[in-house]
This record gives structure tokens, C-alpha cells and sequence, in this order.
């Protein structure tokens, strides 16, 4: 099978060998690309995803995700885009980007020196509510249709 890699940057996380809290009880979103990256792997969509909110998410299974396994993440090269940019989240409502609470870490990390990350998670993040928003259309659509039957 062919390894997928992606070119983009991602967040440096000193602890990705001892530390895998950010993997339970996630909600990671998935784009389009995560999702036909992960299906090119072997994995069927309802294996690894669920819909939250119109919203694709990663799955969890007994409280943490599909894909962790042994405490590591068994496709962690080929693992979905805000993975590899988490803790660093990008806040909507105040337009900033903090070094989510959550993580266990996160007194550890300074967001500014992560700032080449800002605008990949901000393209990121609009690509994730354009998906959420065509979805959300089609689902519409089709209960117009429905409802016309």
C-alpha cells in the first residue's frame, strides 16, 4: 500500500511518547482529505468517523479513539490535519490561537512561536465549516425531496 504523507507543517509536541491524552474522549474534526487519506489506508468510513453536528469526527471506542492502540496512534504519520496541529486551536468567537486547556501540557507551550501554524489552521478551519455547510445543503435537499414524494 502507498504511504500518504502530507507536506503541511504541524505543531511539535515533545511528549508524543509518553503522553496521549489529546487521543481521549476526542472530537477531532475531519476534513474531506483526512477522510479519503484514512479510507486509502484499508479503514472504512464507519470504522474511524461519526457525524457530530454536521460535523465528520474522529470515533471513539471505549473513550478514546479508533486509532489508538498500546497508547500510540497507529497511523500517526497519515493521521488527520488537526492532529498534527493540536493543542494549537484557532478560537472563532476572539480570532486568536491558544494552546487548548485541555491539554495536559499546555502551561508547557507558547503559542506565538507557532505562528507559521496560523494561517494553514485558519484555511483549516473554514475548509471544515464549508464541508459542514455543504453537507448540511445536501441533507436539506434531500429531505425537500423526500417531503415532495
Amino acid at each position: 500500500m502507498k504511504k500518504i504523507t502530507l507536506p503541511d507543517l504541524e505543531f511539535y509536541c515533545p511528549y508524543t511518547d509518553n503522553c496521549y491524552e489529546c487521543c481521549l474522549e476526542t472530537e477531532m474534526p475531519l476534513g474531506e482529505k483526512d477522510i479519503t487519506r484514512i479510507e486509502k489506508l484499508g479503514f472504512q468510513i464507519d470504522e474511524f468517523l461519526v457525524e457530530k453536528e454536521g460535523f465528520m469526527v474522529l470515533r471513539n471506542i471505549e473513550s478514546q479513539c479508533f486509532f489508538l492502540k498500546d497508547k500510540r496512534c497507529t497511523i500517526y504519520d497519515d493521521r488527520p490535519e488537526g492532529c498534527r496541529y493540536y493543542p494549537l486551536i484557532y478560537d472563532l468567537e476572539t480570532d486568536e490561537f491558544i494552546i487548548d486547556n485541555l491539554c495536559t501540557h499546555f502551561h508547557d507551550f507558547n503559542p506565538s512561536i507557532y505562528q507559521p501554524l496560523h494561517e494553514p489552521i485558519r484555511y483549516f478551519i473554514y475548509m471544515l465549516l464549508s464541508e459542514k455547510e455543504i453537507r448540511l445543503e445536501k441533507t436539506r435537499e434531500e429531505e425537500r425531496r423526500r417531503d415532495e414524494i
